[in-house]
């Protein structure tokens, strides 16, 4: 029975010394880069299998970038000319009702789900018809311009693809989200809008164990949609909620 606590002070002082390592080589994981990081790099490379982790460690199906929606519109000016707006950042305005509010608008969430929503269709999309999508929408029609119509859009874009059901529903997602940026468009410019255009403007965070440089490691990307044209009716009281939003919020530019 002697050796007995012999024995408890060994197994403390394993159980002290694993405690200690483990904190130790986390410090290396968690900290900034620093000299002393620096000189216990074999260690971390050693240690990264078990210690290691990336953006999604809590959140398997992480969304990797950050995407925003733009539109550009066009009017006729009084000389009955064209005039091409800047690009206006939809998401950047909606997002700004969440800063400083512990309770913020779910204006927030439009452009966000009517993007997530339209872009899972566009994927489900053959090749080809992803390039039929991101062109213009738009025909010469007597004197001026009409929208293609949705029958000959339909059958043009299944055509090119298997799944005429998956055509069907991009372009009623593209139908949907024209008319959500007519009425953006509208209540940025103060003008008819004749056509609108968006694009997803992308920013992809650093990689997990480069989140310390200064430096952006992936450059931003864009993907550009064609002209619509804007022949929805625009109702006056939907038009008036849009127009709040754009006023205390800001502009986009």
């Amino acid at each position: 029975m002697a050796p007995a606590p012999r024995f408890r002070g060994i197994a403390t002082a394993v159980s002290l010394f694993v405690v200690a390592a483990y904190v130790g080589v986390t410090l290396l994981f968690v900290n900034p880069p620093n000299p002393v990081t620096g000189a216990f790099s074999a260690v971390k490379s050693a240690s990264t299998p078990y210690f290691a982790q990336e953006w999604n460690v809590f959140a398997p199906d992480i969304a990797r970038s950050n995407p925003q929606l733009r539109v550009q519109a066009q009017w006729r000016d009084a000389r009955g000319e064209l005039v091409k707006s800047r690009w206006v950042n939809v998401t950047e305005i909606e997002f700004a009702a969440v800063e400083g509010h512990p309770l913020p608008s779910r204006v927030q969430k439009l452009s966000w789900n009517a993007l997530s929503s339209y872009l899972s269709r566009f994927d489900d999309l053959a090749p080809a018809q992803r390039l039929m999508v991101q062109d213009t929408f738009i025909e010469r029609s007597g004197a001026g311009f009409r929208g293609i119509p949705p029958e000959e859009l339909v059958d043009s874009l299944s055509e090119l693809g298997d799944d005429r059901g998956a055509a069907i529903g991009l372009l009623r997602a593209d139908f949907a989200l024209k008319e959500y940026l007519t009425y953006f468009a509208t209540a940025s410019f103060g003008q008819q809008i004749e056509r609108v255009r968006w694009e997803v403007y992308r920013e992809r965070p650093n990689d997990f164990e480069r989140q310390f440089d200064s430096v952006a490691q992936h450059a931003p990307t864009t993907l550009r949609f064609g002209w619509r044209q804007a022949d929805d009716a625009v109702r006056p009281e939907a038009l008036a909620a849009f127009e709040e939003v754009i006023a205390r919020y800001g502009d986009g530019s």
